[in-house]
């Protein structure tokens, strides 16, 4: 489970002074010295930018000093009530970062005292921060081992996402993206993360941010989710589960589609998993042996030596165990 996106759940930020303070920022690294001219409102909404700004340079410890500074002095509560959340919400992701569960806890609370107090429950803000708390939420829970909860809270950030991605692809692709990945860590049911993955495949909305400028986080997030189908079924191989694991390789590569146009040394890779899933079957080895001799140009396309070495390698097993059987069923 990758941890949270910040980007995504900071406030639609408007202030008019906002452009002269990022670019002064992004010049000198350093926050400037508030200019008399900006209003106390503008000013706070400069202050969660250059937060975001250091959460994303990976300065955490400044951004945690920035934030704990503003309790100390009771600043933050001059916040709007969203701004307020949202920064309660990066605290807890600095928390969880270095794994104080328990501190994280605490400033998500915090966050969803604020948060009650919000009238409009179905503008994006609100929405973006809440699922992202529960996505949080969901992390602590399973690290913690109350898997229950972090079951509830995952699926319930999920429907949020979706929601969302809908009112705004490009904004939540990534992290309705990582939240349908952390269904293989989350979700201990095979049969719940399954229809997990057949749910959000058929929502075509979700890859679309990808093919646009500026969709590389969302390209990221499909990579991640592809390898974590990957592992799971390189887990339900090694488990003795081939029925499973076929089905883990067909979702990953079916998700692989939407990044890719074109066959590559990934999908060789989660290809031959499928192959050697399916050689296990006593009903599909057939189709796993077709499936292994159209890989092989490709193997040899690409020069991939390791693959086509594997190739050739199962289907020599395959015909040895052929050979095998019958030579048992003859002596039966």
């Amino acid at each position: 489970m990758k941890h949270l996106l910040i980007e995504e759940s900071m406030p639609s930020f408007r202030s008019p002074f906002l452009a002269t303070v990022q670019e002064q920022v992004r010049r000198t690294e350093a926050l400037p010295q508030r200019p008399e001219d900006i209003p106390e409102n503008d000013w706070q909404e400069c202050l969660c930018w250059y937060l975001f700004y250091l959460m994303t340079h990976k300065r955490e410890q400044e951004a945690a000093t920035l934030i704990d500074n503003w309790v100390d002095d009771d600043y933050m509560f001059s916040f709007p009530l969203i701004s307020h959340a949202w920064v309660w919400l990066v605290r807890m992701t600095i928390y969880i970062k270095s794994a104080e569960n328990s501190a994280a806890l605490s400033a998500a609370e915090n966050s969803l005292r604020v948060l009650v107090q919000v009238t409009n429950k179905r503008h994006v803000d609100f929405l973006a921060i809440l699922a992202s708390l529960l996505y949080n939420l969901a992390f602590i829970h399973h690290d913690n081992g109350e898997n229950t909860r972090a079951v509830k809270e995952l699926t319930k950030a999920q429907k949020i996402f979706e929601r969302l991605v809908k009112r705004d692809e490009r904004r939540f692709t990534p992290m309705m993206l990582y939240s349908i990945e952390a269904s293989t860590t989350i979700f201990k049911s095979r049969a719940k993360q399954m229809s997990v993955f057949e749910h959000y495949q058929s929502n075509a909305e979700l890859y679309t941010a990808m093919l646009s400028e500026g969709g590389a986080k969302a390209r990221t997030a499909l990579a991640n989710l592809v390898e974590s189908l990957k592992k799971e079924g390189d887990l339900m191989l090694i488990m003795g589960n081939p029925r499973n694991a076929a089905k883990f390789y067909t979702k990953a590569l079916r998700y692989q589609k939407k990044a890719s146009r074109s066959m590559g040394h990934k999908e060789l890779v989660l290809s031959i998993g499928l192959a050697k899933a399916l050689i296990r079957l006593a009903n599909r080895r057939e189709a796993a042996e077709q499936l292994l001799n159209s890989l092989l140009p490709l193997a040899q396309r690409i020069n991939a030596t390791d693959e086509i070495a594997e190739i050739e390698q199962l289907l020599n097993n395959k015909n040895k165990n052929i050979n095998i059987m019958t030579l048992l069923k003859g002596l039966s």
